[in-house]
């Protein structure tokens, strides 16, 4: 993951972040079109979103091995 100081960042992200809750609603990036370019999470929501993302990494996997098993390859 690439960072930046907080220190670095312009006063409206830095009063956003600072909210009592931020993880309420995300921070969105968008260019002068509109278009989202990013978004900026708390450390809680993307640790949230890792656990995820693992979970369902994890799911696959599971999935993959039945297949595997179930398939008969194993035992050639």
């Amino acid at each position: 993951m690439r960072t930046v100081n907080k220190n670095e960042i312009g006063q409206r992200l830095v009063s956003l972040l600072d909210e009592e809750h931020p993880v309420d609603e995300d921070i969105g990036i968008v260019d002068d079109n509109g278009e989202i370019s990013g978004v900026v999470v708390t450390q809680a929501a993307y640790a949230f979103f890792l656990r995820k993302v693992e979970e369902e990494e994890d799911r696959i996997d599971g999935e993959t091995i039945e297949k595997f098993h179930s398939s008969g390859e194993k035992d050639k």
